[in-house]
């Protein structure tokens, strides 16, 4: 392998240098290498995320809208389910665990709205929430 080396003499009248046309790869190849690092760290991170399954989307089309259930309380203590458009009943605070599970385990996916007065204490909206959720809904709501 030769190399031609051309003196300062020959490269001008007044010494310069000429240009020099070959590409220096080496900054290029840095990036490259820190991209490549950058990619493999980052992969397994992407990879790690939590299993998500979709629904089916479903072709039967509804005129009306599901039928709601609300659960609510008032400030004397006395709670009170409602189906839709039905009667307001009062229920114990003891059967009302079991009541629930009886909905969820016919409709699951029921939409269930618990509603409580302006004043209510939060402890007791919470409490009501939880009741819902470990009866087997999973749509829950709060009233307006």
């Amino acid at each position: 392998m030769a190399m031609s080396v051309q003196s300062p003499a020959r490269a001008g009248d007044d010494g310069e240098l000429g240009p020099v046309a070959e590409i220096n790869v080496t900054p290029l190849v840095d990036v490259m290498l820190v991209l490549l690092i950058i990619f493999m760290v980052s992969m397994p991170l992407m990879m790690s995320q939590l299993p998500i399954t979709l629904p089916k989307p479903s072709l039967v089309q509804s005129d009306k809208p599901p039928e709601k259930l609300t659960v609510s309380f008032d400030d004397q203590g006395i709670y009170y389910m409602q189906m839709g458009d039905g009667p307001r009943e009062p229920v114990a605070y003891t059967e009302l665990p079991a009541r629930l599970h009886a909905i969820a385990e016919q409709e699951p996916d029921k939409l269930v709205t618990v509603c409580a007065e302006k004043d209510a204490i939060y402890d007791r909206v919470v409490d009501l929430m939880s009741i819902v959720g470990t009866s087997g809904f999973y749509k829950v709501t709060l009233c307006p």
